[in-house]
């Protein structure tokens, strides 16, 4: 089977080793591998082209399948996608060359930089380093992308995007470490650079370029935290400080940077043994377990969020305005003009509700799109309803939040429909979280969601990431947490929409003490 190429991805008779290029009109657009990237179909192999290159593919152009790092092309000729005729450009608004880059979007990369613009590039990262070291006090250095491409050639790796640069903290807890990433922002940005948070122990620096577009220079954390060696995103091992400091020196276009002491130990550390030999199809493939030590102390997760982005972009309106059943159950559960907090508050029609019938309601969601919806309900209804971004499966977010709450003069009621449903199982620990803190002096939560009996049951929205938790493992959950349910009612009938008549589990719970 020769290799086919068409607007739904590459058709291969077998596999290959090592990465392959994608060329649209000479100009690399994407490498993959077959080991990560194809699946088996029709007696060969698969591979989809990724979404962000998909949704632009229209048009025609002359396609080229080469091996990345020399060898034959496996196809070279014209394909069309679509119907139109037009060339097929990927360009920005400059009319520069997009390549999809190892995070899956597509940008420019340094393939395609002029002269000036990777030595201003380059100079500017000089300048942060040394506005790292002099005025925040950090040990830099040169890492990531640019330490490779420093390593192996003394030039930016062609098919990258940014540079990085990393601090190594003297500390060992991950909050004494957030407080110095927030010192080094709030100090870079008041030497005017653009500084944008990327997590609590990394961020990124704006710096404009003489093409009038800008890059990116990453600035993260790395730290010792018992034996182990961090850096963030989320690598995580055994690498002792001597092959980090003293640093050495190295030379990145003309230019010096310190490096770590042992540049071949650090690297494989960082891209494994293979470091050495050009990879434009490298993705980390970090283990769960690292990606939720890292989001738990720096980031916190935020899954299923792609999801709820999409739904508040138009099918949101299809929610009924008016309450939920469960909030008017919940209501007649409260004292009259209790004040209460509304943890995933979605399109705001039951905080509105609530507020109209005495209530202060403060509403709290994690997708900014729930956030406009809310406040377009409340001032549709000519109500005022307070909102405070609270990420549950970040415990930073959750106790931060919670915090604040169980400070305030008076206990609010915690009311969450369909929250336990919307999160994944692991954002459960900063729902419980939450709970506690902020329900410890007093006031009640108020749960409903879908139970396991709800699987396969007709939906009004469709297929979509849900969770259908076990009433009785929830309640064990909350018992562990230090919470006592106080009623409890399960059944259909409770929560129709439309055609959809879902078994939900209706929670009522009392985080103070001695309840029973």
């Amino acid at each position: 089977m020769a290799t086919h190429i068409d607007a739904k991805g590459i058709r291969l008779s077998h596999a290959y080793d090592g990465p392959l290029d994608v060329l649209f009109g000479g100009h690399r657009v994407w490498s993959f591998t077959t080991a990560r990237d194809a699946v088996k179909a029709g007696g060969g192999l698969f591979v989809e082209w990724p979404k962000p290159l998909a949704a632009r593919l229209e048009g025609q152009a002359d396609v080229t399948l080469v091996p990345h790092n020399g060898g034959d092309p496996l196809f070279s000729g014209p394909i069309r996608f679509g119907d139109s005729t037009v060339p097929l450009l990927l360009v920005d608004d400059l009319g520069n060359p997009l390549s999809l880059d190892k995070g899956g979007r597509l940008q420019r990369t340094f393939d395609d930089f002029a002269d000036e613009s990777r030595a201003e590039l380059v100079a500017a990262t000089r300048r942060v380093l040394d506005d790292l070291t002099h005025a925040c006090g950090l040990d830099a250095y040169l890492c990531y992308g640019g330490l490779l491409g420093a390593a192996r050639s003394g030039r930016m790796i062609g098919h990258d995007s940014d540079l990085d640069l990393g601090f190594l903290s003297r500390y060992t807890h991950p909050f004494d470490i957030i407080q110095e990433t927030r010192a080094a922002e709030r100090t870079m940005a008041s030497l005017g650079w653009q500084v944008v948070r990327m997590s609590a122990a990394n961020f990124k620096i704006w710096v404009p370029l003489p093409s009038g577009k800008r890059a990116g220079v990453d600035v993260f954390g790395s730290f010792h935290i018992n034996d182990h060696f961090h850096i963030t995103g989320s690598l995580r091992g055994r690498l002792d400080r001597d092959a980090i400091v003293p640093f050495g020196e190295i030379e990145l276009e003309g230019v010096t940077f310190p490096a770590p002491a042992d540049l071949e130990r650090f690297l494989e550390f960082t891209y494994g043994p293979g470091w050495r030999v050009p990879d434009p199809a490298f993705h980390f493939d970090h283990p769960p377990a690292n990606v939720r030590r890292m989001s738990h102390w720096f980031r916190g997760a935020r899954n299923r969020l792609p999801h709820w982005q999409e739904f508040y972009q138009g099918p949101h309106r299809r929610v009924p305005a008016g309450p939920s059943a469960f909030v008017t159950w919940a209501e007649e559960r409260m004292e009259p003009g209790s004040p209460v907090v509304e943890l995933g508050a979605g399109t705001g029609r039951d905080a509105v509700w609530l507020i109209q019938h005495g209530h202060h309601v403060l509403t709290s969601d994690y997708c900014a799109g729930a956030r406009k919806a809310t406040i377009a309900s409340a001032e549709a209804a000519g109500v005022y309803a307070p909102y405070r971004p609270t990420n549950l499966e970040s415990l930073k977010s959750s106790l931060v939040s919670a915090t604040r709450i169980a400070h305030e003069p008076e206990p609010r009621h915690i009311y969450a429909r369909g929250v336990i449903d919307a999160i994944a199982p692991t954002g459960r620990l900063g729902l419980w979280q939450f709970c506690r803190v902020a329900g410890r002096r007093g006031g009640l939560t108020f749960l409903e969601f879908r139970t396991p009996a709800s699987r396969g049951l007709p939906t009004f929205f469709g297929d979509h990431p849900r969770t259908y938790a076990d009433p009785d493992a929830v309640v064990e959950e909350i018992a562990r947490h230090g919470g006592t349910v106080v009623e409890r009612v399960e059944g259909r009938g409770l929560a129709r929409l439309g055609q959809e008549d879902p078994v939900v589990c209706r929670l009522v719970v009392s985080w103070r003490k001695g309840t029973s």
